[in-house]
């Protein structure tokens, strides 16, 4: 069975678009690289010089379908040792983060998170690699 891929919204594009903004202006450019990558829908926090194996210190998705297929993308996130995954949902104007990655026999990649977390869009959520720097989820969202 093949799966078609859509399209991001232009509300998807523009929540990816924002997240990337405030993401560069959280993490210092000289010593953390954001990068975009606009055909998934999503952002990468890593350091600016990463060790051969470093796993990004964030991931974001931005998805206008179902979170059902993010949520077992997850896995894959967790296997490559991601510590911090976060999937905005455009439409339902939520954020979901994903922490503490372990193995998981049962899930699709082995692995899968043990902290879910789903944040509506008055929530404030911070990375944990800057936890200082609070975001309001609906500044992360196109009105």
């Amino acid at each position: 069975m093949s799966a078609t891929l859509t399209a991001p919204s232009k509300a998807a594009k523009t929540a990816l678009m924002m997240t990337e903004n405030w993401l560069r202006n959280v993490f210092p450019s000289d010593l953390y690289a954001v990068r975009l990558f606009p055909d998934s829908g999503s952002v990468e926090v890593s350091h600016a010089r990463p060790k051969d194996g470093d796993a990004p210190l964030l991931v974001v998705e931005v998805t206008d379908g179902p979170l059902s297929a993010a949520v077992e993308e997850a896995g894959r996130h967790a296997a490559a040792g991601v510590r911090d995954l976060w999937v905005i949902e455009v439409k339902e104007r939520r954020l979901h983060t994903f922490r503490a990655p372990r193995a998981d026999a049962d899930a699709k990649y082995g692995y899968s998170y043990a902290q879910v977390r789903a944040n509506g869009q008055f929530a404030l959520v911070a990375p944990l690699a800057a936890e200082i720097h609070l975001a309001q989820v609906c500044n992360l969202l196109p009105w």
